[in-house]
């Protein structure tokens, strides 16, 4: 996960539910494209099916530097496909932890979201750079390095896992549990 210095949705795994912030819309990437359409995504998430069948999921809480949050508190991340997800969970460095995450299945019902792949696709130069401008502003490192960094984590994290990001909060109603996995430490 490029040392920790951009990250993607692997905080949100140890957050507890919090109320929503009010919809921002695309804070991030002013060029880019954000989609509303009916989609199925995958999570994975630590808290248990009670829970999410209870809460939901509403957004992060993490406050992580240069953390990529499409839609500031409100983003839920999520990839397109079940096993894209499987892999993300295999590249979390457990630190020798046992872990138990959920597989949640996501009916988006008319929510905005973001694909880093359909964006790299559209506008490569808006998204690189916006990682990189964010990576300046949070990491205080000179313009090449954020560029270099940004465009191997868009690479080796965002499409590696083929994230998106969901505009939350997103009803219980629309989240199914899947599967369960558990990692040995």
């Amino acid at each position: 996960m490029l040392s920790g210095k951009i990250t993607s949705f692997v905080s949100s795994f140890y957050k507890t539910p919090s109320p929503p912030a009010p919809k921002a819309g695309n804070v991030t990437f002013a060029k880019s494209v954000s989609s509303v359409r009916n989609t199925t995504v995958y999570r994975a998430d630590t808290r248990s099916p009670a829970t999410i069948r209870k809460f939901g999921f509403s957004g992060t809480n993490s406050n992580e530097p240069c953390e990529v949050r499409v839609f500031g508190k409100n983003t839920v991340f999520a990839s397109t496909s079940k096993e894209k997800v499987k892999d993300f969970i295999h590249m979390i460095e457990h630190q020798g932890q046992s872990k138990k995450y959920h597989l949640y299945q996501i009916e988006t019902n008319k929510q905005q979201v973001f694909s880093f792949r359909e964006n790299m696709d559209k506008n490569p130069t808006s998204l690189i750079n916006g990682i990189a401008n964010l990576a300046i502003r949070e990491l205080g490192i000179p313009q090449d390095e954020a560029l270099a960094l940004a465009k191997d984590a868009i690479h080796s994290n965002y499409l590696a896992v083929d994230e998106v990001q969901v505009e939350g909060p997103i009803s219980p109603l629309s989240i199914k549990h899947i599967n369960t996995i558990s990692i040995e430490g």
